[in-house]
């Protein structure tokens, strides 16, 4: 696991701020930032399942199709994905697919998955699944999880 820098913190607490405007309107707090290899923000998602309905909107795929649709598609090779919580198997894969370089997360599912009741969950971690394919993407976290976890928790206290 390597070790932050200030600039991945402050993305990385972006992330988490997206996860509380998630809770704030009835979604699971999960939040996720796409920077680009010079630093910049190219996208911005948050998890939107209850207010759309739409089972594929967690906010890593929010953020890529966000990229995408304003044209940044290529921006996303060798990008840095920020996430308030550890990416579920369809969002790492996502990630591969877009050929970021880095995923970088706050809590671990393992942490928030005993805190968020209902749906479904998997044994198998974002660095395993980005492991198994050909594509290098480095992984690191948990970080900063304690502030994400109170996020979590203020979500499920409502």
């Amino acid at each position: 696991m390597t070790d932050l820098t200030d600039i991945d913190r402050t993305h990385l607490r972006r992330a988490i701020d997206l996860a509380a405007l998630a809770a704030e309107r009835g979604d699971r707090p999960f939040g996720a930032v796409a920077v680009d290899r010079d630093g910049t923000v190219i996208a911005e998602g948050a998890n939107a399942v209850s207010s759309t309905g739409d089972v594929t909107t967690h906010a890593e795929l929010v953020a890529i199709t966000v990229a995408t649709a304003a044209g940044k598609a290529e921006d996303l090779r060798g990008a840095t994905v920020y996430a308030s919580g550890e990416p579920c198997p369809m969002c790492s894969a996502a990630m591969v697919w877009a050929q970021v370089g880095r995923i970088v997360f706050a809590a671990a599912a393992a942490e928030f998955g005993p805190i968020l009741p209902g749906g479904p969950s998997f044994t198998l971690t974002c660095a395993e699944l980005v492991a198994s394919s050909n594509v290098p993407v480095e992984v690191s976290g948990p970080h900063l999880g304690e502030e994400a976890l109170a996020v979590f928790r203020a979500a499920a206290a409502r």
